[in-house]
């Protein structure tokens, strides 16, 4: 995707080249920063500019132009929360404050956006990994948990103070949840009842960055062993009727590890198995 949007979060645009557009798109945001339809008029946007013989920046650009500015954000953040301006931001980024407010309309959505960042940082991470296509589903889904917990490790202080309250606790769908639903999607593509699945495991997904979070043990050895029983878990209930069986060894670790309470895992297995007829 060229554009992602939380709460109107982000909008990029290309060169100078375009600035008429970006005036455009600019006065939308400023005058309506919490319009659902964004994508909508992005979308009208990038039409026009194509018939204009403009074209929208490469998405690994632009990818890179987010993460200096996010990354700069995180680092004025932790260090000094009164030196966190927009002001701030331009000097350490070398990046145009009218650049960065096309970009982000607000200091809180430059920050939040570093959790899908992660997963769009992982998106093109795994599309070099030779063979990847061919891996089972559990596979895909274990490489995906311990190289997000690497990427999340980057800014391990910032996650420490920020994912709770703004993202695990926040109300509605946040941004991080919904980029890890369309991975989980691509993943679990042509399996049975994938949408389902895939919207199941993100929300549920943001559970498992919390637990990392508070895992003390040496080498994050609790999580490790967290992901394991659930990759081994989904890829067993993927291939055959054994689902009883590993479920009931995920369900027993997870409720003995405070990660789930005993209802939650009724739900798991009514919905599993709902889903799978």
């Amino acid at each position: 995707m060229c554009v992602y949007t939380e709460s109107c979060e982000l909008a990029a645009f290309p060169t100078p080249q375009t600035q008429r557009w970006e005036r455009l798109f600019y006065t939308v945001a400023c005058f309506f920063p919490h319009l659902g339809n964004v994508l909508l008029v992005l979308t009208d946007l990038h039409t026009i500019m194509k018939k204009s013989g403009q074209h929208m920046p490469d998405r690994e650009d632009q990818l890179a132009q987010r993460q200096k500015i996010v990354e700069a954000a995180i680092d004025l953040y932790v260090d000094d929360r009164a030196n966190f301006t927009t002001a701030n931001l331009a000097k350490k980024t070398r990046i145009k404050k009218v650049e960065i407010l096309r970009l982000f309309p607000s200091r809180g959505a430059i920050l939040k956006y570093f959790y899908p960042l992660c997963v769009m940082r992982y998106k093109v991470m795994a599309a070099e990994i030779e063979g990847y296509m061919d891996w089972p589903v559990e596979e895909k889904l274990a490489n995906f948990a311990y190289a997000m917990f690497d990427l999340l490790q980057e800014q391990r202080e910032f996650v420490e103070e920020h994912f709770v309250e703004e993202i695990f606790r926040a109300s509605g769908t946040s941004a991080f949840q919904r980029e890890a639903e369309s991975l989980f999607a691509e993943i679990l593509a042509g399996s049975c009842a994938s949408e389902h699945l895939a919207a199941f495991f993100a929300k549920e997904y943001m559970h498992v960055v919390r637990f990392w979070i508070a895992d003390d043990s040496i080498d994050s050895e609790r999580t490790t062993a967290l992901v394991d029983k659930i990759a081994a878990f989904v890829g067993q209930a993927m291939r055959s009727n054994e689902l009883f069986y590993t479920g009931g060894d995920l369900l027993k670790y997870l409720i003995a590890n405070n990660v789930i309470k005993v209802p939650f895992g009724k739900s798991f297995i009514t919905r599993a198995m709902g889903w799978m007829r």
